[in-house]
């Protein structure tokens, strides 16, 4: 391992950046676990009849899990086996099947978002075992009134653009690595600029079959499509909070084979961990940077060493003060995954960060 402190600080152009001081707020979202029914779930596609502030926009026929019930149920049910992040109940739904049909949730949210606000968006998903395939990318939409279309096919910018008098905010989510975690719940979180006036929240598929990133798992599967179950949809105003002394995935920021220099969509996700250092000066970050294992050992530590210091100097940049910033080089200790195939190799191609009160040099 080798450890950097940045004693200076430098400036490359003029950069104004929006500091949010404030923590993540109350949850905007009506019933976001789903608690709240109508009647206890007896049968399928009985999302948009039991439960209070939410519906379906297409004939989709999303799924309703409750412990009360017995052929609904929580933990074990006809997709397979999961306890509920939070509560007693949560959702199901066809995030990719054959013929492009697509199944989707739609929300209300508490009061309408403002005009030029950064709001955070986050729910918990997890694969259901009886899927034969996976996923990566899932899309939400906002809008300002209820979306009502009759048909079971994917809600793709030429639907929406039928849709007259209602204004749409599309946040999509793009997803480092395929959702294959069929034990535990995965957290899907981003920030995002509200239009203005959104008051429904619609979580799903928007691309058709041919644009969606999918895989076919090896294990034979009941059901012929990808299939997750989905907890606890947040919506608040302000950053995205991170949780102190414990390791931090940078998800999109991704490095070619022997490159360290950032590309354009880890932007957004340095700008996230950028505000919340900013919103409280006694914290300070450590970066560690990782590389696959093909080269030697040597050179694999100075590349890892450079992709930590590229994100370093990002933040830098941003205005961060270089004293509350230390990075690390690990060369090709601590993957992720096996180095076997380039998929694997691509994954342990990262930076990872470490927030805290206090930095070790």
């Amino acid at each position: 391992m080798r450890q950097f402190t940045i004693g200076c600080r430098y400036w490359i152009g003029i950069l104004s950046i929006l500091c949010l001081g404030r923590a993540m707020s109350q949850n905007l979202v009506e019933n976001p676990s789903f608690e709240a029914f109508l009647e206890c779930p007896d049968h399928l596609g009985n999302f948009g009849e039991d439960l209070k502030y939410w519906s379906v926009p297409t004939q989709g026929t999303t799924d309703y899990f409750n412990s009360c019930s017995l052929s609904m149920g929580v933990p074990v049910n006809f997709m397979g086996e999961q306890t509920a992040k939070f509560g007693e109940a949560y959702l199901g739904f066809y995030m990719y099947a054959p013929e492009d049909y697509r199944e989707y949730i739609q929300g209300e949210l508490k009061e309408p978002l403002k005009k030029g606000v950064v709001y955070t968006l986050s729910f918990y998903i997890s694969l259901a075992e009886n899927s034969d395939h996976v996923v990566r990318d899932f899309d939400v939409l906002f809008s300002t009134k209820p979306i009502g279309i009759k048909i079971k096919k994917g809600l793709t910018k030429w639907q929406l653009s039928k849709i007259e008098d209602n204004i749409f905010t599309a946040v999509e989510i793009l997803g480092n690595d395929f959702i294959t975690d069929d034990n535990a719940w995965t957290k899907i979180s981003t920030t995002f600029l509200a239009t203005g006036g959104e008051k429904f929240i619609t979580i799903g598929n928007f691309k058709n079959n041919a644009s969606t990133r999918r895989q076919r798992l090896v294990k034979e599967k009941n059901v012929n499509g990808a299939y997750y179950f989905l907890d606890m949809v947040y919506v608040g105003e302000g950053m995205q909070t991170y949780t102190l002394d414990e390791p931090h995935i940078f998800e999109n920021v991704h490095f070619n084979f022997d490159e360290f220099h950032l590309g354009k969509k880890g932007e957004q996700e340095i700008m996230r961990v950028y505000n919340y250092l900013q919103s409280d000066s006694t914290l300070n970050i450590v970066i560690n940077g990782y590389t696959d294992n093909l080269g030697t050992s040597s050179y694999n530590m100075d590349l890892s060493v450079k992709r930590a210091m590229s994100v370093a100097n990002r933040l830098i940049q941003l205005g961060l003060a270089g004293q509350r910033i230390a990075y690390n080089g690990f060369g090709a200790a601590q993957p992720l995954v096996n180095n076997e195939d380039e998929e694997g190799r691509a994954r342990n191609r990262r930076v990872e960060f470490i927030i805290s009160k206090t930095l070790e040099e």
